[in-house]
């Protein structure tokens, strides 16, 4: 495998019987996992709606995605390629992914590309279903970090800091959902 200049970290073009296929990987990555559940007084399809919704509102919603880093590449029936990012600090992190809805109760984005995190193996999936007056939501961060610097860093804080972080992010897209639909 090599990387070809102009080609983002870890694409390599692997020759295999006359044919070029292409391949994004990151070697030796450690996959971390954070699932935080929360409670939602809204019905599931609302909740799902919000997580395949890429209009101007996304930003209210997520508030980890800056309207100003949020390119839609294209919708279809069941999926979208989206670009989403955020500023923090100094530090522009942003991913394009794959979401994928032809799952009933779930949604799932898959990072085709990045600037952070490990391809393949980071995703983020929302699954919502009912209960009580309202749902259940799970929100399951899937990721490994690449091996750049900012990406050790990340990889390092994700494992120790995450579940706290992100169980807080959960609670507040929620919150903040539950605020525009009342």
């Amino acid at each position: 495998m090599w990387a070809r200049p102009g080609r983002p970290y870890g694409y390599a073009e692997i020759s295999t019987k006359g044919r070029a296929m292409h391949s994004l990987t990151e070697p030796r990555v450690r996959i971390s996992v954070i699932a935080p559940v929360v409670h939602s007084s809204l019905p599931p399809e609302r909740v799902l709606h919000a997580a395949r919704d890429f209009s101007s509102r996304r930003c209210e919603v997520f508030s980890a995605v800056q309207k100003k880093y949020l390119i839609v590449h294209e919708v279809g029936p069941t999926f979208a390629d989206v670009t989403e990012g955020t500023r923090a600090g100094p530090i522009v992190n942003w991913e394009r992914c794959r979401y994928d809805w032809s799952k009933p109760g779930s949604v799932t984005a898959t990072v085709i590309d990045t600037n952070i995190y490990a391809i393949p193996g980071s995703t983020w999936e929302l699954r919502a279903t009912p209960e009580g007056d309202g749902s259940r939501v799970e929100m399951i961060w899937t990721r490994g970090f690449n091996r750049r610097p900012k990406g050790r860093f990340f990889g390092w804080v994700f494992p120790r800091f995450g579940e706290k972080l992100f169980g807080k992010y959960a609670r507040e897209i929620i919150e903040n959902l539950e605020k525009l639909e009342a």
